[in-house]
């Protein structure tokens, strides 16, 4: 599919003529901060700084390209998720938060592993963007993407589809390591597939070069 980029006043436009709820969605991915016990380096806790800073200039450089208003999208894990939803907040970027998992289980498999801080982190934020702005994937978007996928495939495919619902211009962000994820449904598999569905890839934040 080949996605036409509408001109800034073309979408605001729209935006406010209730086409669409907004001009622009960005859609985020991002790898995980590293557990204590991960071999391999990936997400050190050190890079945090220097990743926060990456998203909210590449998130700077995307809202001056792509119109107003816009509507970040993004899971809530521990790392990447959670930086860019706090960066949204900081730049005053409306988020919606979306969970593969019930709340408590996402906690324990996606949050925790990093520590008590950044479950911290994830209960504020849920709570600052109240109920009408979280959702958590449920039944009906397992059979709709295939019950034999992974739910982190899953996870991918439904917030895809809500990045070209809300608006006429979408873009993928990631910060990768260039690399196959842990499992399926990782980054590399939303940066893969998201051209097909008209959303834009934006130049990768390269992880590495954060903290080597």
């Amino acid at each position: 599919m080949t996605e036409h980029k509408p001109d800034q006043d073309e979408t605001e436009a729209a935006a406010v003529s209730g086409v669409w709820e907004f001009a622009q969605s960005i859609l985020f991915t991002g790898h995980m901060i590293d557990a204590a016990d991960r071999k391999v380096v990936r997400f050190p806790p050190r890079a945090e700084p220097a990743v926060r800073a990456a998203i909210r200039e590449s998130l700077l450089r995307l809202r001056d390209s792509g119109g107003m208003p816009i509507v970040g999208i993004a899971g809530g894990a521990s790392g990447g998720d959670l930086l860019f939803h706090e960066v949204c907040a900081e730049l005053g970027v409306a988020t919606r938060l979306r969970l593969a998992l019930p709340e408590d289980e996402f906690i324990t498999t996606s949050v925790a592993p990093a520590g008590e801080d950044w479950v911290r982190r994830f209960r504020m934020l849920v709570k600052q963007l109240g109920p009408e702005n979280v959702a958590v994937m449920g039944e009906n978007e397992g059979r709709k993407y295939g019950a034999t996928e992974s739910v982190w495939s899953r996870a991918n495919l439904w917030m895809i589809e809500e990045a070209v619902r809300l608006a006429p211009y979408r873009t993928l962000l990631a910060l990768w390591d260039g690399k196959g994820g842990d499992g399926p449904g990782g980054t590399e598999h939303l940066v893969n597939i998201a051209p097909s569905y008209g959303i834009r890839v934006a130049p990768p934040i390269t992880i590495q070069s954060l903290f080597e």
